[in-house]
């Protein structure tokens, strides 16, 4: 089984006229906010603002295991929070940020720390804290929303 999740975000080709990103945008040389999203303001998210760059970004409205779709420099998940979306999902889920070097950004409540690309192998990675999958014997990680409570499926795993 890999540690590496993959990630499919559904990036709309919409612009971003009024944004406000502070810092965490890769262009200045400074740590990009997807390698330490705890840089950004605690009214803001790390979120893609196109679909290679993460910047800190107003955050949305979305709470921990909300529904959520990706959107290009419009965030629709909480501070903190990123929204997961496997391959092949039409939305996703807000999840926490995690680190897996860094004890004190650990995951909590039996969540595991999954390192994910966005767009898919080869894209910037990030990682977020992922629910066990409860149910199914595969060991795959519940990333899709659910209508309810429950679990919508299994997100690609990558092995």
């Amino acid at each position: 089984m890999s540690n590496r999740a993959l990630l499919l975000l559904a990036l709309l080709a919409t612009a971003c006229s009024s944004s406000s990103s502070t810092g965490g945008d890769g262009g200045s040389g400074a740590t990009p906010c997807n390698e330490n999203p705890w840089e950004c303001p605690s009214t803001q998210t790390c979120w893609p603002q196109t679909p290679t760059i993460f910047a800190c970004l107003n955050a949305g409205p979305g709470m921990l295991g909300a529904a959520c779709m990706n959107t290009a420099g419009s965030p629709t998940c909480g501070a903190g929070l990123a929204c997961f979306q496997g391959l092949g999902a039409t939305g996703g889920s807000c999840l926490s940020f995690c680190s897996t070097t860094d004890p004190s950004h650990a995951c909590t409540g039996g969540d595991v720390c999954e390192t994910v690309a966005l767009g898919g192998t080869g894209g910037p990675e990030f990682s977020v804290c992922v629910p066990q999958a409860t149910g199914g014997s595969d060991g795959g990680v519940d990333a899709s929303p659910a209508a309810d409570s429950g679990s919508a499926g299994d997100a690609a795993t990558g092995g």
